[in-house]
């Protein structure tokens, strides 16, 4: 969701290339990014002093916190790079050089990515989102193969957030009958558990949950024709790389961390408890089983055609 940030903050660089500092597990994404010419990688376990080294000998004039942490802005202030900008927060506006005030509640603008699209405003750079962030790679289904199906399973903020794995078993079955659809199941190494509860009841399906790089995981998602998934962030990479995405919320409020993509569509059953933002859910759960196989069939068919 900071990634519109970052692309706005792209055109007020000039000829002066942008760098992005990210850990190594994000590093694949921001090297998917054609605004971004480089990609620092901050090893684990960070250690304050020696990200404050790494960032010291790149020469940097200017540093952009998207973080609200005190760590990161005491980071590039022992980096002493001369202009460090990012919200105020506490004790940390004493590390930087301009602090931005923290944006009002607004309705129109209440999705996360303004927070940093608003950060980014205040450096002067544009502050709306205008197009897909992220360059998608070469990769391709040849024509008259079947088609790869991605579901993604798991949503890592608890079992709120997530449709009954039998749900998912309806819709790998229709596809698999219907289209002869090739079904790969993702997901992080937390989603292993409910990624291995699917396939087990979906002959032939392939279990790449855990197993994969976040290029690779990637690269997966790029070769789909569709990806079903839960509120996560495996929904955010398909709608980045406008892969059709059928992304299925309950506990959560898509008007605020809702997918970005124009090939993405939402799914949600509205009742009086949501969004709760909850891990469980301490009764019925309606959200997430009010809402059907033949719902999402019905929806993924019409992204698929």
């Amino acid at each position: 969701m900071a990634l519109p940030a970052v692309r706005n903050l792209r055109t007020i660089v000039g000829n002066e290339p942008l760098a992005v500092a990210a850990p190594e597990k994000l590093a694949a994404l921001w090297q998917a990014c054609s605004f971004v010419d480089r990609v620092i990688v901050l090893e684990k376990p960070r250690r304050i002093r020696a990200v404050a080294a790494q960032l010291r000998a790149e020469k940097f004039n200017s540093a952009v916190l998207l973080p609200n942490s005190l760590r990161a802005a005491l980071e590039v202030f022992l980096a002493r790079i001369p202009q460090r900008i990012g919200y105020a927060r506490g004790a940390r506006g004493l590390l930087l050089t301009r602090t931005v005030p923290s944006p009002r509640r607004n309705p129109v603008r209440l999705h996360q990515k303004f927070h940093y699209l608003d950060l980014a405003a205040a450096c002067g750079a544009p502050g709306e989102d205008s197009s897909l962030p992220l360059l998608r790679k070469n990769s391709s289904t040849p024509d008259g193969s079947p088609p790869q199906i991605a579901l993604c399973p798991g949503a890592e903020y608890g079992p709120a957030k997530r449709w009954p794995v039998e749900n998912f078993v309806a819709v790998a079955q229709h596809f698999a009958n219907k289209h002869s659809a090739r079904i790969v199941i993702l997901g992080a190494p937390a989603d292993e558990a409910v990624a291995g509860e699917l396939a087990a009841q979906v002959p032939g399906a392939e279990n790449r949950a855990g197993q994969t790089t976040l290029a690779e995981f990637m690269a997966a998602l790029e070769t789909s024709r569709l990806v079903i998934c839960n509120d996560s962030g495996a929904m955010h990479l398909a709608s980045a790389l406008d892969v059709p995405t059928v992304a299925i919320f309950g506990s959560t409020e898509p008007a605020l961390t809702g997918p970005m993509g124009a090939r993405t569509a939402v799914l949600r059953h509205h009742v009086p408890c949501s969004p709760c933002f909850l891990r469980e859910c301490p009764i019925d759960f309606a959200c997430m089983t009010s809402i059907t196989p033949a719902q999402v069939i019905a929806l993924a068919e019409a992204q698929l055609a």
